[in-house]
C-alpha cells in the first residue's frame, strides 16, 4: 500500500479540509447513534432489573398489590431502615466498595 499523496495546491488543501470536515461530522453523528443505542440498552437492563425485583417484592409481600404508592414507600422505607436490614447490609458489605457507614448518617 502506497502513501496517499499530500495536497499541495491551495485548492487541494481546501478540498482536503472539506473532506476531513465531512468525515468529522459523519463520525460525530455515528457517535451520537452509538451513545443513544447504549443509553437505550441501559434503560432496558434497568427496566428488567426493576421489574424482576418488584416481582420478588410482591411475591414476599402480596399486600403491596393493594397499597397506595405512599403506603408502599413507607413500608419499604420501614423495612429497609430496620435494624435487621441494616445488619444484613453491614454483613453483606457494599457493592460499590464503600466502607461501613453509620445507618443513621444523612449521607447517601
Amino acid at each position: 500500500m502506497g502513501r496517499r499523496k499530500e495536497p499541495q495546491t491551495r485548492e487541494e488543501l481546501q478540498a482536503a479540509m472539506e473532506y476531513a470536515g465531512k468525515q468529522i461530522r459523519q463520525l460525530q453523528n455515528q457517535e451520537k447513534l452509538y451513545t443513544n443505542a447504549y443509553a437505550k440498552e441501559e434503560r432496558k437492563l434497568r427496566t428488567r432489573r426493576l421489574c424482576r425485583e418488584a416481582g420478588l417484592l410482591e411475591h414476599f409481600v402480596p399486600e403491596l398489590k393493594t397499597m397506595s404508592e405512599q403506603e408502599t414507600a413507607a413500608f419499604i422505607e420501614t423495612a429497609a431502615t430496620s435494624q435487621e436490614a441494616q445488619e444484613f447490609l453491614r454483613k453483606r458489605g457494599t457493592s460499590h466498595g464503600e466502607t461501613d457507614t453509620d445507618p443513621n448518617s444523612s449521607e447517601h
